[in-house]
């Protein structure tokens, strides 16, 4: 191992270390109701007849959606009445380091989801059934999808994850989505981001604005495509690099202005347009104020992963489930001892 691994393995070990020693001071309560003040990074309670990790959290944390921390610290989804279980206030795996491993968030993106229309110059698309077979094995396999808000805050060290959690693009903007993706996300409780490119927006076979806000405000997570979704990185023949930069510049601000219009809220996530990025395209996406870019290729995203360089795995209809699978690698493993 080079001196420059062992050197951020090293830190590595120090700060599971300092994590350990938060962990294994225990509040001495049990029982009782909890009080208004911020919870104590654990405390030991008892459960209740029909208590779940969901309950607890309720209970305990204010925020049901907080079970799978119960869930994971305890090592069991369900208690019988009278058990100890604890509950951790605080994060107890920042950065996803845990003994053996690094967590690391696969993010995987789709293309247009339906049926197959005869056009030769369309990207692969994955079907309508396909889709509907992955989402139901994320669902069945314990996933949680997440927004690229938490993802942000996991590569900062200011949340934690689920320990399987995914993140789900599409670049599109297509009629299909709202009508066939959607519906199937939802019914798996699942979210998605969804890169538009809003110069396209309103052409035949895409969404509405209307719709767009829709998807918003049911917790959908809209990101940018540029405004028309053309490679930033190809130059145009006899332009100057001067006029280069001008164009990309404009595509990436009138884009991100013209979803902030039409949703009242700011645009933070941007997908290169057709996958592909350079130095200077990324520095200008930070300047503009994206919080986060992604492209397109194989990966998962750890904590210390570029913000402006995010993996995506592709999947369409050459994805079966198995490959597919094989995309939703959620550890690094590391010996840190």
């Amino acid at each position: 191992m080079s001196n420059r691994w062992s050197r951020f393995f090293g830190c590595a070990r120090c700060t599971l270390a300092a994590v350990l020693i938060l962990v294994l001071i225990v509040p001495a309560a049990l029982g009782g109701e909890p009080s208004g003040r911020k919870p104590p990074p654990l405390l030991l309670v008892r459960a209740r007849q029909g208590d779940t990790p969901q309950l607890i959290a309720q209970r305990y944390l204010k925020a049901a959606s907080k079970g799978w921390m119960i869930a994971e610290y305890n090592g069991k989804d369900t208690f019988s009445e009278g058990e100890a279980v604890v509950v951790p206030g605080a994060d107890f795996r920042p950065g996803g380091l845990f003994p053996g491993g690094i967590q690391v968030v696969p993010v995987i993106t789709y293309s247009d989801i339906g049926e197959p229309t005869g056009q030769t110059n369309r990207v692969p698309q994955i079907s309508r059934s396909a889709f509907h077979e992955q989402m139901r094995w994320l669902s069945e396999s314990g996933f949680t999808a997440i927004s690229p808000d938490r993802l942000v805050q996991f590569m900062a060290f200011t949340a934690q994850l689920p320990r399987r959690s995914v993140l789900i693009t599409a670049d599109t903007e297509s009629q299909a989505f709202y009508q066939d993706a959607a519906p199937i996300l939802k019914a798996f409780g699942m979210t998605a981001t969804v890169f538009v490119a809003p110069g396209r927006v309103g052409e035949k076979g895409t969404m509405t604005w209307g719709q767009i806000r829709t998807l918003s405000k049911e917790g959908f997570t809209i990101g940018c495509r540029g405004c028309y979704g053309r490679s930033l990185t190809r130059r145009k023949r006899g332009q100057s690099f001067k006029e280069n930069f001008s164009w990309v510049e404009s595509e990436l601000q009138q884009g991100k202005k013209k979803i902030e219009e039409a949703l009242g809220k700011p645009c933070r996530f941007l997908a290169y347009p057709e996958g592909s990025s350079n130095n200077l395209i990324a520095a200008m996406a930070a300047n503009l104020g994206f919080s986060a870019a992604f492209k397109r290729s194989p990966g998962g995203t750890p904590f210390y992963a570029d913000r402006y360089g995010i993996h995506r795995n592709v999947v369409d209809r050459r994805t079966d489930l198995d490959r597919f699978s094989d995309l939703l690698a959620t550890t690094i493993k590391v010996d840190l001892k």
